[in-house]
């Protein structure tokens, strides 16, 4: 009997040691979760397969069929990227409220024959239309929020950070 009860207690100190570790592990994780949708900026389609970046490198994600994804990240990572094909690359900021992102990529144009200058004068103007098309999504259904959650920034092409 006296064996019966230290087995049971030993039993006991296991599972509380073991939920004890298992509460400290989850406490320390310092993970977050973001998800949300792509689509393009012409008729607010998803995009499948948009790859989904962090620190430049790391793989962590695509979207599915219906451009959706959900992906676990580090709450140190204040940035992601999104690469899909034919489409041009969007590096987003994320701030600590952003877990649901709701992304309008542009279609990636082949300028021939122009200057850099009036590349991105053409780029900018589609750029500057994203916030009435989140708008549009919004009421069309596609998005759950009128306004984006974060921005994304215009950034120029020049000779050496051409895509």
């Amino acid at each position: 009997m006296l064996q019966n009860s230290r087995i049971r207690l030993s039993a006991v100190r296991f599972l509380f040691i073991f939920m004890i570790l298992s509460y400290c592990n989850s406490a320390y994780s310092q993970n977050r979760i973001i998800k949300g949708i792509v689509v393009d900026e012409c008729d607010l389609e998803p995009i499948i397969d948009v790859r989904i970046i962090v620190n430049d490198s790391n793989y962590v994600g695509v979207t599915d069929i219906n451009g959706r994804f959900q992906i676990e990240i580090p709450l140190s990572v204040n940035e992601i990227s999104f690469r899909a094909l034919a489409m041009e690359d969007v590096n987003l900021k994320l701030s600590e409220k952003c877990d649901n992102i709701e992304l309008i990529m542009i279609g990636r144009a082949y300028y021939d024959f122009m200057s850099y200058r009036k590349i991105n004068k053409e780029r900018r103007k589609l750029y500057k239309q994203l916030p009435f098309l989140h708008k549009k999504a919004y009421e069309k259904g596609v998005f759950q929020s009128p306004e984006p959650c974060c921005m994304q920034e215009f950034v120029e092409r020049t000779k050496e950070r051409t895509p």
